[in-house]
């Protein structure tokens, strides 16, 4: 009986929010903290070592709003009580995981080497009040580097019931983008330097999932990406092995990661996964992670998919595109 009135109350709770945020013209500020930096650096020795200038540069487009869909007008990004600028925001948040990881990139005011933020923007999403509220983080970034030129991206869902308002910073904005700032280092990475975690750090980070998830530690998926961005082929079985799991959050990080680590391997486990998987959540990550192989296969795989949703108008249909869109 207490348990029930104690539902009843946080639902009652999430209602106001959620009709205040979409009544109200006032702000609603999220007080986003500083992006938590990686602690698991790439190793880099003498033979590996490359160091390559490159400068920032700013192109979201100017109309561009930060927050998106049903709370646009509610939902005010803000750090130390003031609006955030978004790219210079993930312009810092970049160059302190590029540090934190060992990255050797060195920023100079001026280069042929350049790295455009081209989105940071985060859509909102519920369809009643007791629905959760939902949102999706995306960030894309193209690096000119050496006269090689690739696009990398990285979008994160969230679905939550708050009991307050402020239950929605850290799981809904903090930690999304946290996670598309380490996701985004770690495929420049990838592409221009091919770093990796020691084989120890991966076991060690495979450990302490198991461990959080006897625990049951919210936080443990983030150490899923952790495996994803690790760059080491020793963290894919336990990615595959959790792309089942019960719990939500572990299942969509791992299904996320396994283009990233897998490549070519997992396509057709993939693409099995994005025409079965009975959650349209699965099926998204499925595709997500197959736009991350870099393959004529998979990337023709990813077109038609596009062109079959793109004039679907159904929830589904309007969020496979945005998804589609961030990563083509």
């Amino acid at each position: 009986m207490k348990n029930i009135f104690k539902l009843m109350i946080q639902s009652t709770i999430l209602i106001a929010i959620v009709f205040s945020l979409q009544a109200c013209s006032g702000k609603f500020p999220v007080e986003l903290k500083e992006v938590k930096q990686s602690t698991n650096s790439y190793n880099v020795n003498n033979k590996t070592k490359t160091v390559k200038e490159f400068s920032f540069q700013n192109s979201i487009i100017k109309s561009d709003k930060l927050i998106t869909g049903v709370f646009k007008k509610s939902i005010h990004l803000q750090k130390s009580k003031k609006d955030i600028e978004g790219y210079s925001f993930i312009k810092h948040a970049l160059i302190n995981e590029f540090n934190a990881r060992n990255l050797q990139l060195n920023e100079v005011d001026n280069s042929t080497n350049k790295i455009n933020i081209e989105k940071f923007q985060i859509y909102t999403h519920r369809s009643h009040g007791f629905s959760p509220i939902v949102t999706f983080a995306m960030l894309k970034v193209t690096a000119d580097i050496d006269g090689q030129v690739k696009t990398f991206s990285s979008i994160v869902k969230r679905a939550q019931n708050p009991a307050f308002f402020s239950d929605l910073f850290d799981p809904s904005f903090n930690e999304p983008i946290m996670i598309m700032v380490k996701e985004i280092t770690s495929k420049i990475n990838k592409e221009f330097f091919n770093y990796k975690l020691s084989d120890e750090k991966v076991f060690k980070i495979a450990d302490s999932i198991k461990e959080g998830i006897i625990t049951k530690d919210r936080l443990t998926y983030l150490n899923i990406y952790e495996l994803g961005f690790s760059n080491n082929q020793k963290a894919l079985d336990t990615l595959i092995a959790y792309s089942n799991n019960t719990d939500e959050y572990i299942r969509l990080s791992s299904i996320s990661m396994l283009g990233l680590i897998g490549g070519e391997s997992q396509f057709e486990y993939l693409v099995s996964k994005y025409k079965n998987s009975k959650m349209w959540q699965d099926r998204a990550l499925s595709l997500k992670a197959i736009s991350d192989i870099d393959t004529k296969k998979a990337k023709s795989f990813v077109n038609l998919q596009y062109n079959l949703w793109k004039d679907i108008d159904t929830k589904e249909g309007r969020w496979h595109t945005m998804l589609l869109e961030t990563h083509k």
